[in-house]
């Protein structure tokens, strides 16, 4: 249930003015905030100052009980921390859209899904609503820390710019930005659930949920860790000479705009042929993926409505040299949808490291250990049925 409307803290200015930002890729720097100062707030017992994830440092309630947010990644993080019923405001775009016609894992999972005004947003950088935000009452506003077309820089001043307009503290978060090595993304990670873990009171849970996600992590590469010895030994050589399987990753829109970094990926210490290409998604030609010839091909799939068929890829010709099309080894995984969620990002881990190291993972059932997942990240049951139907995980696998 939605909580119950209650009137603005006396240290919330309400702004006046046109209070509507189109917040596109192009025409958001005509933007005119009004004349209205932040708020001056005092350090008290009241407050509390947080870092944001753009090294923003933000003054909040001590206690939050009422957030808006127009950030999928903070909307989910805010399910992961089982605080939904502070959520006051939602983003709109998650579903009935041209990304998803039908409701994702986390509308299902929360709640106040049908009484919680939409406010603007989902993908990072779409349309917001000042107006709607206010409306919502919210004791905090949380933002994007990262829009691919735009700098960390650029996302801090316009997150000081909401604030001064809302007259409400605007904190930017999100699970994963622009690093692309390992340890910086552990980092990012960490530091997100941890800032959320302070904004909403949920310090334990938020810990909690980081340390069993490393955990997993870590007993999925030692797996593949002994499987590689193993299979080295047989073989009279080292680990660290067996060739790593050989990957190609197709973003939803079609099988040629490649997929040049996901986290699961490098995790599983596969050979992601378009490595070259790290930090340059986009087009390539079909004679670049011949020239690559991946052993794997995986489709990004985050929904019915976003997917390349996988059976015109078989019936493919020009395609039909490649070893993976030989060889029937076309399959698909959630990946990235409007951010990442750490908890279908583990689901992929497994489902792809199954793929790659069959017998590493010969006693895990990816439906049993998904739907074990979703449920302590969401705390509701039947997640990894729903997200099955909607990005066909399990399709051409033996599970």
């Amino acid at each position: 249930m939605q909580p119950k409307q209650r009137r603005l803290p006396s240290w919330i200015a309400i702004p006046v003015g046109a209070l509507l930002l189109l917040w596109a890729s192009t025409g958001c720097d005509d933007f005119k905030p009004t004349e209205q100062a932040t708020p001056d707030v005092e350090s008290s017992s009241e407050t509390q100052t947080v870092e944001d994830m753009l090294g923003r440092s933000v003054e909040i309630p001590a206690e939050v009980e009422r957030v808006a947010t127009v950030n999928v990644d903070a909307f989910r993080m805010t399910l992961h921390l089982d605080a939904g019923e502070k959520l006051v405001g939602i983003p709109s775009d998650m579903f009935g859209s041209r990304f998803s016609e039908d409701k994702t894992i986390e509308a299902r999972a929360f709640d106040g899904l049908e009484n919680t005004p939409k406010i603007g947003g989902g993908q990072p950088g779409s349309e917001i609503s000042l107006e709607k935000i206010v409306s919502v009452e919210p004791d905090v506003f949380l933002f994007w820390a990262f829009s691919r077309g735009d700098s960390a820089e650029a996302m801090a001043n316009r997150a000081d710019q909401i604030q001064q307009q809302l007259g409400i503290p605007v904190i930017a978060v999100n699970t994963l930005g622009r690093d692309r090595e390992e340890e910086q993304i552990y980092a990012e990670i960490e530091q997100a659930y941890q800032l959320m873990g302070a904004v909403l009171d949920r310090e334990e849970r938020a810990s909690s949920l980081v340390e069993d996600y490393f955990t997993e992590v870590e007993q999925i590469q030692e797996r593949i860790a002994e499987h590689r010895k193993s299979a080295a030994a047989e073989q009279g050589k080292e680990a660290q000479e067996l060739a790593a399987p050989r990957v190609y990753m197709a973003h939803r829109s079609n099988l040629f705009n490649n997929v040049a970094f996901y986290l699961p990926i490098e995790q599983l210490d596969a050979d992601n042929v378009a490595t070259a290409r790290r930090g340059r998604d986009g087009e390539i030609s079909a004679e670049q993926l011949l020239a690559w010839d991946p052993e794997y091909i995986f489709l990004h799939t985050p929904s019915q409505t976003s997917r390349v068929a996988a059976s015109e890829i078989g019936e493919d010709s020009s395609l039909a040299q490649i070893s993976a099309v030989q060889d029937g080894n076309i399959y698909r995984f959630k990946g990235t949808y409007m951010g990442w969620d750490l908890a279908t990002g583990l689901i992929d881990l497994i489902h792809m490291g199954k793929i790659l190291y069959p017998e590493a993972f010969d006693d895990i059932d990816t439906a049993q250990r998904g739907e074990q997942i979703l449920n302590k990240f969401y705390g509701q049951e039947g997640l990894f049925e729903h997200l099955n139907e909607q990005s066909s995980l399990l399709e051409n696998t033996s599970k």
